[in-house]
């Protein structure tokens, strides 16, 4: 998936592209330029397919710019086309060492395909470079690739980096609830789900973890209400229909 700080990383881009630009055609690159420009405002409006015309004629232009490339990748990616969005991020962290935001887009694009050894590898590439602006995202994702490892010192580590520098991050203790669930350490899951609900009062996956806590914990009437509450806030989702099969279980 594409960072929760999608248009950070698309305002940082906008102001580096011309530091790549010296010693070009100051024609092709003022033409590499507009087109860059407007490829970013169609993807951050997720107007994918546009976005791709635009920055491939950026790249065309300007073909050595690790911005543009990274900035193609997002827009492969957001279209399904993930080999493209691969090569294209393969190709800014060629161009650009230390590129963290290049790295952690990668790194996203391969949990997407459960490719989990090399999402780690992404994600610690991204947090190597000590003058990354926004870790805290990478830290969360390095934490699910290791959970998935089922290296859960790692996971439980990587999380509450992310947590450190971001202590209002659902997603970060969410998951951080899931490996204290799978640690057996039930209160501090119960803590971490509460916490994540806290932070984002709409986030049916937590009330659904929360419920399975309680179900954990022998205590069912504590379990339905929160699968109740995923029923009733997002009835057509797949947490719902897990929350469906809870329930019947307690009949």
């Amino acid at each position: 998936m594409v960072s929760k700080d999608f248009k950070l990383v698309l305002i940082s881009l906008l102001a580096l592209l011309v530091v790549s630009c010296a010693g070009k055609n100051p024609g092709d690159i003022r033409q590499a330029g507009l087109s860059y420009d407007i490829g970013l405002m169609l993807l951050n409006k997720s107007d994918f397919g546009g976005a791709i015309q635009q920055l491939t004629r950026s790249r065309d232009l300007n073909p050595d710019d690790a911005y543009t490339y990274n900035a193609l990748g997002l827009a492969y990616y957001g279209e399904g086309m993930k080999p493209q969005a691969e090569q294209s991020y393969k190709r800014a962290v060629a161009l650009k060492k230390g590129y963290s935001e290049a790295y952690s887009n990668l790194g996203v694009l391969y949990l997407s395909e459960s490719k989990w050894d090399l999402a780690v590898s992404a994600f610690r590439s991204a947090l190597a470079n000590p003058l990354y602006m926004s870790p805290q995202i990478t830290w969360a994702n390095l934490g699910w690739a290791y959970y998935q490892e089922g290296k859960l010192d790692l996971a439980e580590s990587s999380c509450r980096s992310a947590i450190g520098l971001s202590p209002d991050m659902p997603l970060a203790h969410n998951d951080l609830g899931l490996i204290y669930l799978k640690k057996g350490l039930l209160q501090q899951a119960e803590t971490e789900f509460k916490t994540a609900i806290f932070y984002f009062k709409g986030y049916t996956q937590a009330y659904l973890n929360l419920g399975i806590t309680y179900l954990r914990e022998k205590d069912t009437h504590k379990a339905r209400k929160q699968f109740e509450m995923v029923l009733k806030m997002s009835p057509d989702s797949s947490a719902a229909t897990n929350a469906r099969n809870y329930i019947r279980s307690l009949r």
